[in-house]
């Protein structure tokens, strides 16, 4: 969770088996008792500043390389002008994967923090 409030409760009922909860926010608002009981849960009770940073920092990086509004109607007004009629089509399917590593790197590294942190609880 990340809802900076006391009040804010985690509905356990959201949580799917097998999952990875880590609470980023600066108040314990999760019930640890109920969502423990969802089968193969993992918890992460508490995370530091500077995980808490790399996280925004990951998040505004993908908003802004692949969902910020001007960076697709670039790329799509780009390869239009490039390729003409067909481009657009292409534009639109291959504008988000441009850059896979990226995505992919950014993800499995907020993955692997998640996971190391959990282990390091234990």
């Amino acid at each position: 969770t990340g809802v900076p409030t006391k009040a804010y409760r985690l509905p356990t009922d959201w949580i799917q088996p097998n999952t990875t909860v880590v609470n980023v926010a600066s108040f314990k608002n999760v019930d640890e008792e109920s969502l423990l009981q969802v089968p193969g849960v993992t918890y992460v009770p508490m995370v530091g500043k500077v995980t808490v940073a790399m996280l925004e920092r990951n998040l505004v990086r993908l908003y802004e390389n692949f969902h910020h509004p001007d960076i697709r109607l670039k790329t799509i007004r780009d390869e239009e002008e490039a390729k003409g009629g067909k481009a657009k089509a292409k534009a639109v399917a291959g504008s988000w994967f441009g850059s896979a590593l990226q995505v992919y790197t950014a993800v499995a590294v907020t993955a692997l923090v998640g996971i190391a942190l959990s282990n390091k609880k234990r």
